[in-house]
């Protein structure tokens, strides 16, 4: 295991070398994003300084989930940013090399990119939860515990998206949107959300396990909530890796994509 962590971590810090090759572009992409969420941010402020809450939700509390989404955005775009182009590779026919290398085939295609306007999510992140959240020293711990499993609910939703490849040519553009449409869910209050787009939130679409639930964790800590955040994570976990090695088996047998 840590043989393989070592692994990954000269993988992933070569793709982030690479993505610092064009200083000039990668300034540009980290300045753009970074600003693009202070924007997104002020919005919130303007609105907040005008109606104080929404469904029960403050503003710290908006800040809070923005913070997390950001941060766990940018950790994922960095250093994991092969995500993102993870079907494309499938459609490619990209896995045919990486095949004949040792296991670990999900973890080389995540490690094959860094995306520079990561950095702008991350940077902006680490400042709204700073500065805004209202957090205290003692929730970094249940802190960590959030951006942990978020991240990897995230994470999992879109390698599962990215599964689609192995049966359909159309999954290309198809994981990205579904991705895109999971951070859309993520930058509203959860109060907003009931009856069927409540539970789209909180399954196919997990922008409820990616950062709703971790806000409710770190505002109402217990044993339940943890165990739910926890729980949501593994679980998903599981699942990408199920339906990826189900599609790559298929691939194996040289199925042609629909």
């Amino acid at each position: 295991m840590i043989a393989f962590v070592r692994l990954y971590a000269l993988q992933a810090a070569a793709a982030v070398r690479m993505s610092f090759a064009d200083r000039a572009n990668f300034a540009l992409q980290v300045a753009g994003m970074f600003i693009n969420n202070a924007v997104f941010l002020t919005l919130w402020v303007l609105f907040f300084a005008g109606f104080k809450s929404v469904g029960g939700w403050g503003f710290a509390d908006l800040a809070l989930l923005l913070g997390l989404m950001m941060t766990i955005v940018g950790l994922c775009g960095t250093v994991f940013g092969g995500y993102r182009d993870m079907a494309i590779s499938v459609l490619r026919g990209e896995l045919d090399a990486l095949l004949t290398q040792p296991k670990g085939l999900i973890s080389r295609l995540l490690a094959r990119e860094s995306l520079a306007t990561s950095w702008g999510d991350l940077a902006g992140g680490i400042i709204v939860l700073g500065l805004f959240a209202d957090l205290k020293l003692a929730d970094l711990p249940l802190l960590l515990v959030a951006l942990t499993a978020g991240l990897t609910v995230y994470l999992s939703a879109a390698i599962s998206f990215a599964s689609l490849a192995f049966w359909a040519s159309g999954a290309r553009s198809f994981a990205r949107d579904l991705t895109d449409f999971t951070l859309l869910f993520s930058s509203y209050p959860g109060s907003i959300y009931e009856g069927a787009v409540k539970v789209i939130a909180y399954s196919i679409l997990p922008a409820g396990f990616v950062v709703m639930a971790p806000v409710e964790m770190l505002r109402e800590p217990g044993v339940r909530s943890v165990a739910v955040v926890i729980s949501a994570a593994c679980g998903y976990a599981a699942l990408a890796a199920g339906l990826f090695h189900l599609g790559l088996k298929r691939y194996r047998r040289g199925a042609s994509v629909a």
